[in-house]
């Protein structure tokens, strides 16, 4: 019952189907259809149209039909140009201008036997794409009835061979079929098109309905075509690819080298099964990324699924500073008491008179290895105190300025000795200040004590800003010192790892979990001219 209702509502609201998005312009290409065949009938009023039977029944009638029909033809270019009146209207009343002009000129060309009565057809079939129904089929009878009606009449006064009549009957026919024909097809043409449009609509907001869910994401979400284009790329992928201007159809290459790398690899040795990547971007921005297979083998595109791993590092860093406060209060509690006690009891002995030097010496040993070892739980102590970072944005050139000016002065060395280089100059890091002394401190004290074995030898270089096709700040901390050895490199950031009989082998991985506290990365790039260079990579901040 409700399938029965519903079709008839669709056959009552029947939307007229166009091959065009303008219904106009079907209506104007009939209009220069009229013109054109107008012009014709002219053409022939100027020639010699003896051969023909055009206009050989009555020949003033045929010329004021044909003049009557470039009328017709100049002004319904006019209406439908102005769109007035409205376009059923203008449909209707220039076709049954049409048909009248039509006979007209039949009668005035002796009837069927002229040769253009199939003319009639196309006049007839225009309402079909305006308005199917009931009046397209009655205009059709009304057409086929007349022009059999005509000829009876030229038939009944002599002017029409008895055959004309059976042949206008058979154009009659003719028409009425293709009339019907074509209302039934156009009324399913329109159902078709109807059902498609509003299949159309329905699939154009579920496309806008996913790319905003697409791009209201906090993952990133990267489409590679089979030839590495890139497809489709959401904001928050945008923003951890450094924003990168004109991507759509650019080879993911040219923005994200590690990751299309990563991309290839996967495509050559696991596709279609799902991997996952860490992947340095531009050997700043630390993500996961996710590679699955969208399409088929043939038409194959790839989705990248981009997860910034910063957050997830921090939370992992305060656990791990939260458990090694526990463990180091434990220790420091366990060792210092015993500790004190040594050193005070080493330093009793030493204020007696009944020791020789020997025996000084040796308590001069035990003194200085427990103030080595009281500073090496203090070192520990500290670390573990400072778990949640002060961060405040920071003009990175102006400190930077501040921190070389006080470094020189109390290292006494030369102006040029030092360089500094921001590019942008208005960079901006969110940092704590205290840990960010305390990192650059550490690294500029250990190239002064390390690089050189004179320091007037010592040149420092740092540079910093934002490279390109990344979110993040960079900042390089170079000196033109003896470098590192592969072995050293591997431990550099070992706790108590140290080539210093007077060190505590902390400093650098004090300054590591320093950065990683606040959101950034600490790691030693070997340079090809010597030297050492300690890279800085600060959190992305919004």
């Amino acid at each position: 019952m409700q399938s029965g209702t519903r079709a008839t509502t669709l056959d009552e609201k029947l939307i007229p189907v166009f091959l065009h998005e303008d219904p106009w312009n079907l209506l104007r290409l009939y209009h220069v259809y009229r013109f054109t065949l107008a012009g014709a009938l002219l053409v022939s009023l100027v020639l010699d149209y003896s051969n023909v039977k055009l206009g050989n029944h009555d020949p003033n009638l045929f010329v004021w039909l044909t003049g009557a029909y470039l009328l017709v033809a100049v002004v319904s270019n006019l209406a439908s140009y102005f769109q007035w009146p409205d376009l059923p209207v203008q449909t209707v009343s220039f076709v049954i201008l049409d048909i009248a002009i039509l006979l007209g000129l039949l009668y005035s060309s002796g009837g069927i036997s002229a040769g253009f009565g199939i003319l009639l057809l196309i006049p007839v079939l225009i309402p079909h794409l305006g308005n199917p129904g009931h009046v397209s089929l009655l205009l059709a009878t009304v057409t086929g009835i007349l022009l059999v009606a005509m000829q009876i009449w030229l038939q009944s006064k002599g002017e029409s061979d008895s055959g004309g009549v059976m042949h206008s009957g058979l154009i009659a026919l003719f028409i009425l079929l293709i009339s019907l024909a074509s209302n039934r097809w156009i009324r399913k043409a329109s159902a078709v098109a109807s059902l498609a449009q509003r299949r159309g609509v329905d699939l154009a907001n579920l496309s806008q309905l996913n790319q905003s869910i697409l791009d209201k994401l906090e993952s990133g979400i990267v489409v590679v075509e089979g030839s590495g284009a890139i497809r489709h790329m959401n904001e928050s992928a945008w923003d951890m690819l450094g924003q990168p201007g004109n991507w759509r159809s650019k080879p993911l290459q040219q923005f994200a080298p590690e990751l299309d790398h990563h991309l290839q690899h996967w495509l050559h040795t696991i596709c279609p099964r799902i991997a996952s990547f860490d992947v340095r971007h531009q050997n700043t921005t630390e993500m996961r990324a996710r590679f699955s297979q969208l399409g088929n083998q043939s038409r194959r595109a790839t989705m990248i699924n981009l997860e910034d791993t910063t957050e997830q590092r921090e939370k992992l860093q305060s656990a791990k500073l939260a458990s090694l406060g526990q463990l180091t209060a434990s220790i420091a509690h366990e060792i210092r008491n015993p500790l004190g006690a040594i050193s005070h009891a080493a330093q009793l002995m030493g204020e007696s008179q009944n020791f020789d030097k020997a025996d000084l010496r040796l308590l001069q040993i035990i003194q200085s290895n427990a103030r080595r070892m009281n500073l090496t739980i203090e070192s520990v102590l500290n670390l573990s105190r400072k778990k949640t970072p002060n961060r405040e944005r920071l003009a990175l050139k102006l400190w930077l300025h501040e921190f070389r000016k006080d470094f020189l002065l109390q290292n006494k060395l030369r102006d040029d000795q030092m360089n500094l280089f921001i590019e942008p100059a208005d960079t901006v890091i969110e940092f704590d200040p205290a840990h960010l002394h305390q990192i650059i401190w550490n690294l500029c004290s250990n190239a002064y004590k390390y690089a050189h074995d004179n320091p007037k030898y010592l040149q420092l270089d740092i540079h910093g800003g934002n490279p390109t096709h990344t979110r993040d700040i960079m900042l390089n901390v170079m000196d033109n010192g003896r470098g590192m050895t592969e072995a050293q490199r591997q431990r550099l950031f070992e706790p108590f790892f140290t080539t210093s009989t007077q060190g505590t082998g902390l400093g650098l991985f004090m300054s590591r979990e320093l950065c990683l506290t606040n959101g950034a990365t600490l790691d030693y790039v070997a340079l090809a001219s010597g030297g050492s260079c300690f890279r800085l990579v600060f959190a992305h901040h919004r």
